[in-house]
């Protein structure tokens, strides 16, 4: 095929004389370029070679001297051979054309080799397998790369921005900040120019930062000169130590990593978001250590000031530097434990006093100081309380033998009454708004103290009967020993009574004049004491009390029963259980007759022996063993049923019988005071009587009627 487009490069001349006539045979190599990749630096080209001749030759003869072939190689895949060709008049082509890629040098040049061999024998010896190669130079393909430029700014301790740009559109964006040992990619938008932020580098470091950019048209980078950039060094904490705010120097000791000792840090103590004071104008060497700082005398006090309150807390300890007013970095912060303890800001208790606050038991010792069990008051007055480091008293508490009260003021406390006796512990604490406390104890003196003890005591009818009373007994107080004296006595004995129906008894009459005393034990005796109805029972109640009064009073309660006797004799009269006979024989009670009874000579041959009521029924019982009972039943029935040219109701039942009989009783039935007349009709199997029941009934009416009220009157008599 016939080549076109292309260079022709003369490779081999020849001049023949043929006869009379010379021409010149001319052999050439072709190279077409097809095509160019920018983007692959590469060129795709077609290879030929032909002869040109004045005159026609036969150029049949392939092969005679090798193959004939074209390529940028001798041999291999960008070797191409020729197996045939063409004659005629004129000029000469061989046909094929061949075609190979080839890659340009990095900047887009390339001076290619082309290879030939001519493998044919020329009819008169012209070009026997003539052999060489020829450099072409191609187009240079544009791999021009961009030239990329930057600047940072917003520099801090973790990081800066980088402002690029680029000569050319470029595809891809990247920066590094090693000198260009690694690249990450911040942009692949079309554009001259990208930035980016980095927040993620070391404080006080010194980065490398070079740019590069990708030219879109051929996709070759270019790069940018270096650029040290020094992150900021604002110092960082690493550690805080427990800060004890009540010591009387309050050093904090934090690990701090300064970079750059040129800046001035200060350091501020939080509570949540609470700042409680700053310390500023801290200078630090370079390097990781710990770092002292000294709270003055009034940041203690702030700082104390605002624990008033608590024990301790976890504070929050900022650091910030500073190049003149301007911050470094960012905050760096750590948490540890603010405390106080109680070494040094537990309060201080001066003193308390005490006493026995009740007039009684002060007026029988003659000392406040000394106590009596169960009867005393004890009272206890605390003295000065001092809280510590800015804290206040909010609480005074005393105790003593379970018991326990409090003040909020630091007024005196009343405690009571204390229940156990000997050498007491009395202890007062104090407690600050922290919780801290300070505590005191004291030792009381208890005398020891029981109520009035009774031994024995008599409360009598003289033979059991009289209206006259008769009362003994015998007890012991205890001894209320004050430097050896006893000063505990019998103050009241005294007595009342009521009638046990009555509701309130009558005052007091004191027997203290007939009482004797004999150090503790006292007895008192009187066998006519007072009188009282023998036909009444009377409650009684004696009462003894020593100098505690009612504090320790002994009660005792009696029931005297009416005097009645068995029997009583009087002027043709016996009276059984009752003291004034009324007729020759008067009973009190139930009587039990064995055998026949006879009244006004006659003798009585069957009485009542057992009557009463239940539920409907009254009955009565006869020694002869005849019962009766009757009553009366309400009912409501609706009389609806037609019998024959009557109307009767449902069968009605009827309670049974307030006792069994021995055998069926006989029993009456009649209508009652109800609302209609009717009729009883009875006769069948289920209406029968038993010896427990009246059995069952139907109310009859000559008309029907709707549910109304009825009453009928039942009587039975039998045996039992």
């Amino acid at each position: 095929m016939a080549m076109t487009g292309g260079a022709a490069y003369l490779v081999k001349s020849e001049r023949t004389n043929y006869g009379s006539n010379s021409w010149t045979t001319d052999l050439y190599i072709y190279v077409k370029v097809i095509s160019q990749n920018v983007v692959a630096n590469t060129s795709t080209i077609a290879l030929g070679m032909y002869v040109y001749s004045q005159y026609s030759i036969a150029w049949s003869d392939f092969g005679t001297n090798g193959t004939s072939y074209i390529g940028t190689a001798t041999s291999g895949a960008n070797c191409f051979t020729f197996t045939n060709g063409q004659s005629g008049s004129g000029t000469k082509w061989l046909v094929e054309d061949k075609q190979v890629t080839v890659s340009h040098n990095s900047n887009g040049t390339l001076t290619l080799p082309i290879y030939w061999h001519w493998g044919v024998n020329s009819p008169w010896g012209q070009y026997t397998g003539p052999s060489g190669s020829y450099n072409v130079t191609l187009s240079t393909i544009d791999r021009v790369a961009p030239t990329v430029t930057f600047s940072v700014s917003s520099i801090t301790a973790n990081g800066f921005k980088i402002s690029a740009n680029s000569t050319s559109t470029a595809d891809i964006w990247q920066y590094s900040t090693n000198g260009g040992s690694t690249w990450m990619t911040f942009s692949t938008s079309a554009s001259t120019s990208a930035s980016v932020t980095l927040s993620s580098l070391s404080p006080n470091t010194n980065y490398t930062v070079k740019v590069r950019a990708r030219r879109q048209y051929n996709q070759v980078y270019g790069t940018s000169g270096g650029s040290t950039v020094k992150t900021l060094g604002g110092a960082v904490v690493n550690s805080v130590s427990t800060v004890t705010a009540d010591n009387a120097r309050v050093t904090i000791t934090i690990n701090v990593t300064v970079y750059e000792p040129s800046y001035i840090n200060s350091l501020a103590i939080k509570s949540g978001n609470t700042t409680l004071l700053t310390v500023t104008g801290l200078a630090w060497t370079k390097g990781t250590a710990n770092r002292s700082v000294t709270l003055s005398s009034a940041q203690r006090t702030t700082l104390l000031n605002w624990m008033a309150s608590i024990k301790s807390f976890t504070g929050t300890f900022a650091v910030s530097s500073f190049s003149g007013s301007t911050q470094i970095g960012s905050t760096s912060s750590k948490t540890a434990t603010v405390q106080t303890t109680a070494a040094n800001s537990a309060p201080t208790l001066s003193d308390f006093t005490y006493e026995d606050s009740y007039a009684v038991t002060k007026s029988i010792t003659e000392n406040n100081q000394l106590f009596i069990q169960d009867c005393s008051t004890l009272k206890v007055t605390p003295g000065t309380a001092t809280a510590k480091n800015g804290a206040s008293i909010s609480n005074y508490t005393a105790a003593c033998n379970g018991l326990s009260a409090s003040s909020s003021s630091g007024s005196a406390i009343t405690l009571g009454k204390i229940t156990k006796s000997g050498s007491v512990i009395v202890t007062l604490t104090v407690v600050d708004s922290r919780g801290y406390t300070a505590t005191l104890t004291k030792t009381i003196t208890v005398i020891p103290y029981s109520a009035p003890k009774m031994y024995s005591a008599t409360l009598r009818r003289t033979n059991d009967i009289e209206p006259e009373m008769q009362l003994k007994f015998s007890g012991s107080i205890a001894a209320i020993s004050v430097n050896g004296t006893q000063k505990n006595s019998v103050v009241y004995a005294r007595y009342r009574y009521k009638k046990t129906s009555d509701a309130d008894y009558s005052g007091f009459t004191s027997i203290i004049a007939g009482l004797t005393q004999s150090g503790t034990s006292f007895s008192y005796s009187n066998l006519e004491l007072c009188n009282l109805d023998a036909n009444s029972s009377y409650d009684f109640q004696l009462q003894i009390q020593d100098k505690l009064y009612s504090q320790s009073s002994l009660d005792l309660y009696f029931v005297v029963p009416q005097g009645t006797p068995l029997i009583a004799l009087r002027k043709k009269k016996v009276g059984i259980n009752t003291p004034n006979p009324q007729a020759a024989l008067d009973v009190a009670g139930d009587r039990r007759v064995s055998g026949g009874l006879r009244v006004g000579g006659a003798s009585l041959a069957d009485f009542v022996i057992q009557q009463g009521t239940s539920g409907i029924w009254s009955f009565r019982k006869w020694k002869s063993g005849m019962a009766e009972c009757w009553g009366a039943y309400n009912f409501t029935v609706a009389i609806t049923s037609a019998w024959g040219a009557v109307y009767e109701s449902g069968l009605i039942s009827l309670p049974t019988f307030p006792f069994t009989f021995a055998a069926i009783p006989t029993v009456f039935f009649s209508s009652g005071n109800g609302n209609a007349a009717f009729f009883v009709e009875r006769g069948n199997g289920e209406t029968r009587t038993t010896t427990t029941s009246p059995g069952k009934f139907y109310a009859m009416r000559p008309v029907s009627t709707g549910s109304s009220n009825y009453q009928i009157t039942i009587y039975a008599i039998g045996k039992v």
